[in-house]
């Protein structure tokens, strides 16, 4: 438990700092907005290509613990969406998508749960953290792509969201990571040190982006549907995981427990920084990744009781 707090509470001292500019320092929206853009067209595809890039998938794969965790992610996604669109919030579908499915997994869940289960659980997390992004970012800037496209002919619409979408820097980057990865390409180091360093400002940035926008957005509307979200992502997800982790696939315990705390985690960053990319759904998102920092610390230790017991 200390472990999560010793990790949470410096990113709501950022975030308390975001606050805290933008509210008495005149930190202003314009400068929200340049520093929001800078997160999502430069800094989070750094972030994901240098991930992309280093990551040392592991062969075979073990194919059962992707399922069980992606097939109950793209459920929670696929019903926050469709909440949203029953609701007439059908810009914000894809934003409230991912924030119900994306996990904190690389920032919040390796140290915690490499502490919980120890080093024989390093692969099935490095195959969460490798999938993660290519899943649901992908389908999260399609869905948003085609809403940008909707009023034209359904055809071109299409063609212009599935264009969009390749071209979009979180899926180009992410693509072109992993096929460097794949097929060895060498990159300089002075290239890659670029880009980590890059990387490494999307977990700073991207806390205090969250904590001026609260203080630019009244959160009085958005509290009740981000709870909802908070609890799509700490609750649902868990437990659809775990029913099909060790109902469904059959999964030894050292591989279901890693998943279902996984999917306990609170809402990624990432997702925050999607939702102001394409602005959409930035007050429930945001409410809603502070919503699921709040209740992580129960929904983990539920999550590590369920997989020893």
């Amino acid at each position: 438990m200390s472990l999560i707090f010793q990790i949470v509470l410096p990113m709501f001292a950022l975030i308390a700092l975001g606050y805290w500019a933008a509210r008495y320092r005149g930190f202003t929206n314009p400068m929200l907005q340049g520093l929001s853009r800078f997160l999502g067209i430069y800094a989070l595809p750094a972030l994901l290509f240098s991930s992309m890039a280093r990551a040392a998938i592991p062969d075979p794969l073990e194919w059962a613990v992707l399922a069980s965790f992606y097939i109950a992610a793209l459920t929670v996604f696929a019903a926050g969406g469709l909440w949203m669109h029953l609701t007439g919030r059908r810009d914000d579908v894809a934003s409230i998508g991912l924030a119900g499915s994306f996990s904190n997994i690389a920032l919040l869940g390796t140290p915690i749960i490499m502490e919980a289960y120890g080093p024989a659980v390093a692969v099935p997390v490095l195959l969460l953290i490798v999938f993660q992004s290519p899943l649901l970012f992908t389908s999260a800037t399609m869905l948003a792509e085609m809403r940008r496209s909707a009023g034209g002919r359904p055809a071109r619409a299409t063609l212009a969201a599935a264009k969009a979408t390749l071209l979009s820097p979180l899926v180009l980057s992410v693509v072109l990571g992993l096929a460097a990865n794949l097929v060895h390409v060498p990159i300089p180091a002075m290239a890659m040190k670029s880009f980590t360093l890059m990387a490494q400002t999307v977990l700073p940035c991207a806390c205090f982006t969250l904590g001026a926008s609260l203080a630019f957005s009244p959160a009085k509307g958005a509290i009740l549907p981000a709870t909802v979200v908070a609890l799509l992502k700490t609750g649902l997800h868990p437990l659809l995981t775990w029913l099909l982790a060790s109902k469904v696939f059959l999964l030894p315990p050292e591989w279901v427990a890693p998943a279902v705390t996984a999917a306990a985690l609170p809402i990624g960053i990432n997702a925050y920084v999607f939702a102001e990319r394409y602005n959409a759904g930035r007050d429930v998102v945001s409410m809603s990744l502070l919503i699921s920092t709040l209740l992580s610390p129960v929904s983990i230790s539920v999550a590590f009781m369920v997989s020893a017991g």
